[in-house]
């Protein structure tokens, strides 16, 4: 990639990785759930131009709107709250794993030794994560945060199966569903939520803005911008830094602890995310190799 795409990359990589402390400190201060809700709402007010698609789509949106919104950000944005940014920031890299069984489940694809060896080594991290008990890990909010990573997954497996609607627009149809959605539960099982809001620091408003704003739309817009003008295996490959972005943010800024355990585990994870990523790339190289080796068909 020229130098525009790479600076491109980075910087989108850099707003999601510090994501994870705009979220942490929200949900400090305002119950998830209703931060959840508040977000999405904000989304569909600011991408209301987006918000025109087929009719024949609605129900896979819909349905892709609750995975991802609810399934995904809202039950993470519950699980950060008991959770340090580091930990988050690694264990949702197992959606792209996820993404490899669930592939080959749903859509039939195959993979073979170089995937499962990157699929059991970042279970296995995860396995270290949750099993050594002097990691000072929330076990119960950790697996939540698996199921977020699932979701995320599944989600993403879902809008490979609805072409022709942009990521705005699937954006937009998200907050407009998911924010009555989060409301009806966050009145079902929070408490305070308005004397909370009035009451909330300059930095719950700020951690708002940024995950709407630069995390979402910036970012997001950033990142199809980039889809649309090189190549997968290209732009791919810098989503690894992702967690390191948020590991670096949890330490600097929260004042998170790395121990031993979180590197070895952690390592693990991001070690086979990254052995999937790289034979990913690999596999698409050597696909467009051929394709231009035989030519166009006659």
């Amino acid at each position: 990639m020229p130098l525009i795409g790479v600076l491109a990359a980075l910087a989108t990589v850099t707003l999601w990785g510090c994501n994870f402390v705009a979220v942490k400190v929200a949900v400090t201060e305002v119950p998830p759930y209703f931060v959840t809700s508040m977000r999405f709402a904000l989304l569909a007010i600011l991408l209301s131009p987006f918000l025109r698609v087929p009719k024949a789509r609605t129900k896979d949106i819909a349905g892709y709107a609750l995975i991802m919104g609810v399934g995904h950000f809202a039950i993470m944005f519950y699980a950060i709250q008991f959770l340090d940014i580091s930990t988050t920031g690694i264990v949702l890299q197992l959606g792209t794993p996820f993404v490899v069984l669930l592939a080959w489940l749903m859509l039939g694809e195959t993979f073979g030794i170089w995937r499962m060896a990157g699929m059991a080594l970042a279970f296995t991290g995860i396995v270290i994560l949750i099993g050594v008990p002097t990691a000072g890990v929330d076990v119960t909010a950790l697996m939540i945060l698996v199921v977020a990573a699932s979701m995320w997954a599944l989600g993403s497996i879902r809008a490979k199966q609805i072409p022709g609607v942009s990521a705005f627009s699937l954006i937009a149809w998200m907050g407009l569903i998911v924010a009555p959605v989060a409301l009806g539960l966050s009145f079902l099982f929070e408490a305070d939520q308005l004397a909370r809001v009035t009451s909330a620091t300059p930095n719950f408003w700020y951690g708002l803005a940024y995950m709407t704003l630069a995390s979402s739309i910036a970012g997001y817009g950033l990142w199809y911008w980039l889809l649309n003008r090189y190549d997968v295996t290209a732009v791919a490959p810098y989503n690894l830094l992702v967690p390191l972005i948020a590991v670096a943010s949890g330490v600097t800024i929260m004042g998170d602890e790395l121990t031993l355990t979180k590197l070895i585990g952690g390592g693990m994870i991001l070690g086979g995310v990254s052995l999937i990523t790289v034979r990913q790339m690999v596999l698409a190289r050597r696909a467009r190799r051929t394709s231009t080796l035989e030519g166009p068909p006659s």
